[in-house]
């Protein structure tokens, strides 16, 4: 008998008042809850992005969107980061704010695809079409992953739905051998492929930390104006 684990409750932060990061929502996929909680939420929350949420594929979409309508009205920044099934969901949570006129900083997807179609709940669903109220979208997938990436290479590939948007597609070649676990292992540095820190942790880290500085001119640029 299979057993399909019970989604777990997302794993809210204690942040304190006043903290200005963006508002990362990290979502896993199927059997992927300590995997995720071990290495990328463990990463962006020890690399000062104290307001990262792990959450299920399976959690309701509109529960994860509620969330992130919290940073609205402080004027922080918003991000998703889905890995595999969560790469899915990613991409509902975004469409699920455009139907609330919120504006999406950043999506990261990684390893959307592949095998990961032939689950019920993906039946019909394109996550290669990006919101038009995504700000920026980077697609992260291995040639080298079948559970995460598609046979016929023009299916992994994201594309922009409006004008302005920044999307980009980060592939790791098959001869890299990075399979579909290893694309987010983060620790042990030791255990991290050179490769994925350099194109996919880094990469993370840095676009976090552009949406801080944004916040903060942003900000500057209000108070100024008073």
């Amino acid at each position: 008998m299979i057993r399909i684990p019970f989604p777990q409750a997302p794993d809210y932060p204690d942040v304190e008042p006043g903290f200005d990061g963006p508002k990362v929502a990290a979502i896993h996929g199927l059997m992927g809850h300590d995997l995720m909680r071990k290495h990328l939420l463990r990463m962006m929350r020890e690399t000062g992005y104290r307001d990262a949420t792990i959450y299920s594929h399976l959690h309701p979409t509109k529960a994860i969107a509620d969330d992130l309508c919290e940073a609205v009205g402080a004027n922080r920044r918003i991000a998703i980061v889905g890995y595999s099934q969560g790469g899915f969901e990613a991409i509902k949570v975004a469409r699920e704010l455009a139907r609330r006129d919120i504006t999406v900083d950043l999506v990261v997807t990684i390893a959307a695809g592949g095998l990961g179609r032939t689950l019920p709940a993906q039946w019909g669903f394109n996550p290669r079409e990006v919101p038009a109220n995504v700000s920026r979208c980077l697609n992260f997938f291995s040639e080298g992953d079948r559970l995460g990436s598609d046979q016929k290479p023009e299916r992994n590939l994201v594309q922009a739905s409006r004008s302005g948007q920044y999307v980009e597609n980060i592939v790791f070649p098959k001869d890299e051998h990075i399979s579909h676990v290893r694309l987010v292992i983060c620790y042990p540095e030791s255990r991290v492929h050179p490769t994925v820190r350099a194109q996919l942790l880094d990469r993370l880290q840095t676009e976090l930390a552009t949406l801080t500085r944004q916040h903060h001119v942003s900000g500057s640029a209000e108070r100024a104006s008073k």
